[in-house]
């Protein structure tokens, strides 16, 4: 049985900046907080927790309770927060290292000058999903957050509309939304932001889990792109399974297959992935000889 890593998986650009970022100050600074978990990514939020990294809860900070981070140095991970969080931490932290990702710095200005222009905001998404929340922040919370045309009753179709969407979301879904908006009107704006790097990711990993015989795929339960990718690998090979760790791992699984494949979502560091392929290579396949 050969087992073999994606080579083309591993954390987007966006958080690899965000991981280098706050490593670096925790190397100089003792006191900095993340304004909720740096990743979708428990293994990995465990791992810097143990470098000294705090986490807050998002949700606590915004609700008016800054006591956790009165005095403290703040980290705002990739997904970007709204400006009324933004103006909150710089009133009260000691200093607000900003590690959210340009292109989603990119969108909220987008976001900003097209609500200041007076165009209805309307943002494909997961509601409630910390960039989608962020996004919603850079129009006064008035954006309108669909996840399928199903809440296409929650849009004023008779006002100009800019579109956006979050930057993990599938692609297929911003296209197949869009063309159905296009289809009730035309006075809209459409910006494709989509990461790209999400959207070669997927293709990869369609690609490389029809190439294997059983795929593992390693990220969070929490986190969406995760879930956009294990749909996308079970679509091609049904004998897909999502993971956090090798105790998640049914033997049962592997049957007779030849090759088994790991992979990980954009919030999946590299070595969490070598660690789940030397587990299978040393305690794993021993067992089945």
């Amino acid at each position: 049985m050969k087992i073999i890593i994606d080579p083309h998986a591993g954390p987007c650009g966006g958080v690899k900046r965000a991981i280098r970022m706050v490593e670096r100050r925790l190397q100089d600074h003792n006191d900095i907080v993340s304004i909720g978990p740096l990743i979708h990514n428990n293994a990995e939020v465990e791992r810097l927790r143990n470098k000294g990294l705090e986490t807050v809860e998002q949700e606590q900070v915004e609700g008016g309770d800054v006591s956790t981070i009165k005095g403290k140095r703040v980290f705002i991970r990739s997904h970007g927060i709204s400006e009324e969080l933004m103006q909150a931490l710089q009133d009260s932290a000691a200093e607000v290292f900003d590690g959210s990702c340009p292109k989603v710095i990119a969108i909220q200005k987008m976001i900003r000058r097209e609500y200041d222009a007076g165009r209805q905001i309307v943002i494909i998404g997961k509601p409630g999903h910390p960039e989608v929340v962020g996004l919603n922040g850079h129009c006064d919370n008035k954006g309108v957050v669909i996840a399928s045309e199903k809440d296409f009753d929650k849009i004023d179709f008779s006002r100009p509309i800019f579109l956006v969407s979050q930057t993990t979301i599938s692609h297929r879904k911003f296209i197949d939304l869009m063309e159905k908006m296009l289809q009730i009107t035309s006075d809209i704006v459409v910006k494709d932001t989509v990461c790209r790097q999400v959207m070669n990711k997927h293709e990869d990993l369609r690609n490389f889990a029809a190439s294997v015989d059983v795929l593992l795929l390693v990220g969070g339960k929490q986190s969406s792109n995760t879930a956009v990718l294990f749909e996308l690998a079970k679509s091609v090979n049904p004998s897909s399974y999502w993971i956090e760790a090798e105790k998640d791992i049914d033997l049962k699984w592997l049957g007779s297959a030849e090759t088994v494949g790991v992979s990980g979502s954009a919030s999946t560091p590299m070595w969490q992935m070598e660690k789940i392929r030397d587990y299978l290579q040393n305690v794993l396949l021993p067992v089945q000889d």
